[in-house]
């Protein structure tokens, strides 16, 4: 590791891309990133943004976003788990059973480019 304590580009890429490939279950592989990513990217966060009944009534997404400590950029979304949702008698939201779960990032290099530009100096 350099001493920003992040781990080299191609280590780093090749580590993503095994995350990604580490299980056929996308919220596996999206779990192991964010996982990855968060252990080794001090100065980074990979967080999930829980959005409700934007995209589909009835449904809560857990978006998956890299964001600077440092600069505070994002990334675009990496991807999304579905869940199910409703509100009860008195209006209040709850979180119901798992749908499913949606990769958007396909190679990981657009996330090294967004560290590189983003990290401390």
């Amino acid at each position: 590791m350099n001493a920003e304590r992040h781990p080299e580009p191609t280590t780093a890429y090749q580590a993503m891309v095994a995350c990604l490939a580490s299980s056929p279950d996308v919220y596996v592989q999206l779990n192991a990133l964010r996982d990855w990513v968060n252990a080794h990217y001090p100065d980074f966060e990979l967080y999930l943004e829980d959005v409700w009944n934007e995209r589909t009534d009835g449904e809560t997404h857990f978006e998956y976003i890299l964001r600077s400590r440092h600069t505070f950029n994002e990334t675009e979304l990496l991807g999304y788990d579905i869940y199910k949702n409703h509100r009860d008698a008195k209006g209040v939201w709850h979180l119901d059973e798992y749908v499913s779960s949606v990769r958007l990032i396909q190679d990981p290099q657009g996330l090294l480019d967004f560290i590189a530009a983003n990290r401390r100096t």
